[in-house]
């Protein structure tokens, strides 16, 4: 099936290329990326938002049945909804993987020989929400382990850098994997095994206070409108804290994985949590669950003062 739609959008994907505005992924993009972690690209998708906003709606208004979450504000008439893993039951979405640039985009960032489907996470908070979210890494949410990884967080909405997510830079390089923490309650995840890893690699440990120390790290953050797009390594310490957003906001994540991604195993429920069909150590782009967007070679080549 999707070779079949892979062949079929070859003419269509030249002409969503011609007339969206693509971000060209510069060199001071990928390093930044590289060394920080994190980088903001300006209208990457603004020829995409209103496609976007019908996806959401549509997911909004049927949520998948074991994923979607709606978590209460303080006040309890507000709420703070996520849901994930639908794009192959929503065109839009769909549409976004298989067409825009983000493939490439992320497959740039990462060095990667080529960009692996991971999933999407779509975020909603309703206006006049109270909601922070905890200090975290993506990664360990995931059974994921490799290097080559890049979220693209895409807002359709207005963002304020005050209630915009903190990056804290070059946090992927620590060398340390923390634990995951509920959304809801900013508690740490429960262990399900201790012994349920794959190796060494996952010492898992308490997360820091980063607020209680802002001034000990370099934080980032930016005032976005709808189609800018803050790319980060899964194992980049992000979080906000509880802000009130007056409009509301709407955001949808797409997750990419390079060559070097396998399956791994967690000591705790992970996301997606139904079987995926691989064995730890397999590598993600063998299962047709996670289909490879983007090979390197593809395009253009980058050079120091040129895009790629």
């Amino acid at each position: 099936m999707w070779r079949i739609l892979r062949v079929c959008s070859s003419a269509k994907t030249r002409l969503f290329k011609s007339l969206d505005s693509r971000h060209l992924v510069t060199a001071h993009d990928i390093e930044t990326f590289q060394t920080q972690g994190v980088v903001c690209l300006r209208g990457a998708f603004r020829e995409w938002v209103e496609k976007l906003k019908k996806g959401i709606a549509t997911n909004h208004a049927n949520p998948s049945n074991d994923r979607g979450e709606w978590i209460k504000s303080e006040d309890s008439q507000t709420f703070y909804f996520n849901d994930y893993f639908n794009w192959r039951r929503i065109p839009e979405f769909e549409e976004f993987v298989r067409l825009s640039p983000a493939a490439e985009i992320a497959g740039k960032l990462m060095k990667s020989e080529f960009a692996v489907f991971f999933h999407e996470h779509v975020f909603i908070k309703d206006p006049g929400t109270t909601r922070g979210t905890p200090w975290h890494q993506d990664q360990p949410y995931y059974p994921v382990n490799g290097r080559k990884n890049c979220s693209l967080w895409l807002p359709v909405t207005p963002v304020s850098k005050d209630s915009c997510l903190k990056y804290v830079g070059g946090s992927h390089k620590w060398g340390k994997w923390f634990i995951p923490r509920k959304f809801a309650s900013s508690k740490n995840y429960n262990l399900i095994d201790d012994s349920n890893t794959n190796s060494k690699q996952e010492a898992f440990e308490a997360i820091p206070d980063i607020d209680g120390e802002p001034d000990k790290y370099e934080l980032f953050s930016w005032d976005l409108e709808p189609g800018d797009c803050i790319a980060f390594h899964m194992l980049t310490v992000h979080g906000a804290k509880q802000t009130s957003d007056i409009s509301g906001r709407q955001v949808i994540a797409t997750r990419w994985l390079g060559e070097d991604a396998t399956f791994a195993n967690r000591p705790w429920e992970t996301a997606p949590s139904f079987p995926l069909g691989l064995k730890p150590g397999d590598a993600y782009y063998t299962s047709d669950s996670f289909p490879v967007m983007w090979r390197s070679g593809q395009d253009s080549e980058c050079t120091d003062d040129k895009t790629w």
